[in-house]
């Protein structure tokens, strides 16, 4: 049927926009490359979906005639952002024919069909938790960077999210770095125990919908789809088939060294040194570990760089390298001024982590080492 409807461009523009990220730009279908619009009385609703993950927004406007159509996502988003402050108006013949309409401006587009849109899961599950927008937005951030980059290993792909109670677990991992981050009251209206592996991707883009408040955000699921809703969006993704990785036992449990470090003095050391590095034959930093003193060095074509900064040791000395991009991601991801690092020897992961840290949390980096050439 026909759609036509009345809203003013803030508030388009703030259905739009979330289902953005939804939308496929790899697709040769062309539905895929659109937005669904459906209208139910004064109920629009938007839905971007790319048969993986999908986003769907739900708001109030007046509504003139129910109905359904697809648009372009990126014709129709840059249309209205483009429209002065005002009211505007959709109105769609049988053929798909879309008037846009708001101030002195007038635009036609085509639309598609909606029953090309392929059809939605189940957007509820059986098994639900909630927590704050800000935490879940920190968790994702702080761990997201670890996940891999190819598909060798699908499951490695995702982030694992294991829940009990109220505790919740985030773990991402690669062949070259681990990240996990634990929280022991951060899931509310839940008792039972699960674990779920979902897709990096899905979980960067969601992120940017979290605001830094303490509203929430309502976790449901089902056996192959995770749900995120909060107010008026509502994000779903596939969930990642297989067992995740035995983390735990990537873990050192037998460090020896001990060194604390001020966090941002760390990070600029690391910055400097790596001036140098030959990203082609990707140059490992040398990082020396002695009494009050951490000393990285790095030898390329291009030259030689020596560079110093104050450390509290525990323990033996201690040299190790590391892939400077590897090293500085977990850095980044550190919160608070100063930081732990546990080694054991050349060979073995570092482990990094917050020098004060809170009783309930828990936060680790491991970065493992590149066998350095005397």
């Amino acid at each position: 049927m026909p759609i036509h409807f009345t809203a003013d461009k803030k508030t388009l523009v703030s259905l739009i926009q979330p289902t953005m990220t939804a939308v496929s730009s790899r697709n040769t279908l062309p539905a895929l490359e659109g937005l669904l619009f459906t209208l139910k009385g004064s109920e629009l609703s938007v839905c971007g979906y790319d048969l993986e993950k999908g986003v769907r927004t739900v708001t109030q406007v007046n509504g003139l005639s129910d109905g359904a159509v697809i648009l372009n996502a990126q014709k129709v988003f840059a249309i209205v952002r483009n429209f002065p402050d005002c009211d505007i108006t959709f109105s769609s013949d049988d053929k798909n024919l879309v008037s846009i309409t708001g101030g002195m401006s007038e635009y036609s587009i085509h639309g598609l069909g909606s029953d090309t849109f392929p059809s939605l899961p189940m957007l509820g599950g059986d098994t639900r938790f909630t927590m704050t927008q800000a935490l879940l937005k920190e968790i994702i951030q702080s761990t997201n960077f670890a996940v891999a980059q190819t598909d060798a290993r699908p499951i490695l792909t995702g982030q694992l999210f294991r829940v009990s109670g109220s505790a919740l677990t985030v773990v991402a991992l690669d062949n070259y770095r681990l990240a996990l981050r634990s929280e022991k009251n951060a899931v509310s209206n839940n008792t039972e125990a699960f674990s779920l592996v979902v897709p990096g991707r899905t979980l960067a883009e969601f992120s940017r919908l979290l605001a830094d408040s303490d509203e929430p955000v309502t976790v449901e699921f089902t056996n192959k789809y995770i749900i995120f809703k909060l107010d008026g969006v509502t994000l779903f993704s596939r969930l990642l088939e297989g067992d995740f990785l035995d983390y735990e036992r990537a873990i050192p449990k037998e460090n020896r060294v001990f060194v604390r470090l001020k966090t941002r003095e760390f990070i600029e050391c690391v910055e400097r040194a790596s001036l140098l590095v030959d990203e082609k034959l990707k140059t490992p930093l040398r990082c020396r570990f002695t009494d009050g003193n951490l000393n990285i060095s790095c030898s390329t074509q291009y030259g030689h760089v020596n560079d110093n900064i104050r450390a509290d040791k525990q323990g033996d000395d201690i040299e190790i390298g590391f892939n400077h991009r590897y090293l500085l991601d977990a850095l980044h991801a550190v919160r608070g001024e100063e930081i732990v690092a546990s080694l054991s020897t050349p060979l073995f992961s570092m482990i990094l982590s917050p020098a004060d840290e809170e009783e309930d949390s828990k936060t680790l980096y491991l970065v493992v080492p590149v066998r350095l050439k005397d």
